[in-house]
């Protein structure tokens, strides 16, 4: 599949109606700082299509891309970063919960997890979330220009071990390398139903 049109639609606080709304959409889950943005920058090739921030947690609601008016990029607010409020945190699980829960039109999850690390606590939540409601995932395995060959597959394994997946559900990508760009438009392709030859 390749991507040649993208824009932004709109931003919500939930599972809100919106403009254009029908087609498939795709989710993008992680936590705060694991690359969301820059994936989306990099999977449609426009710098700045989404916001990146260096600061974590500066996705605060759910954005919204129309993409080759074929389907819908959905951004969800970055999880698991303890320098802001309680409550604050409460507002982002209640708002991704709403959407999660209520969206008719979510076909896939991309769940991104940083290959550097374990995954952690809310890593995990959220996989067992996508387990228990049976929503097919990918799980994307972001920064692997910082890892060697040898090391992303010792990493893929463990990620594989904590969320209960199989290593062909991984998929390795690099923002800054293009790594993986590819293999997933490609798997995005597969999983709308779109032959690559379609724009």
């Amino acid at each position: 599949m390749r991507i040649k049109r993208a824009t932004f639609v709109t931003s919500l606080t939930g599972n809100q109606r919106f403009d254009g709304e029908g087609l498939p959409q795709i989710a993008i889950a992680g936590k705060s700082n694991v690359g969301k943005s820059s994936l989306i920058n990099c999977l449609c090739s426009q710098s700045k299509l989404a916001r990146v921030s260096s600061e974590p947690g500066k996705t605060r609601l759910v954005n919204i891309f129309r993409i080759n008016d074929d389907f819908h990029l959905v951004d969800l607010p970055g999880y698991g970063y303890a320098r802001v409020s309680r409550s604050m945190q409460e507002d982002w699980g209640q708002m991704m919960d709403s959407y999660l829960s209520g969206s008719e039109h979510l076909y896939h999850i991309l769940h991104l997890v940083d290959i550097r690390h374990d995954p952690g606590q809310h890593d995990l939540q959220m996989q067992a979330w996508i387990q228990h409601n049976q929503v097919p995932c990918t799980v994307v395995a972001t920064k692997c220009d910082k890892l060697s060959r040898a090391q992303q597959q010792r990493s893929i394994l463990a990620i594989c071990r904590a969320l209960g997946v199989q290593p062909w559900d991984v998929l390795p990508f690099s923002s800054v390398t293009r790594a993986g760009r590819d293999e997933l438009l490609e798997r995005l392709g597969q999983i709308l139903g779109l032959s690559e030859d379609e724009p």
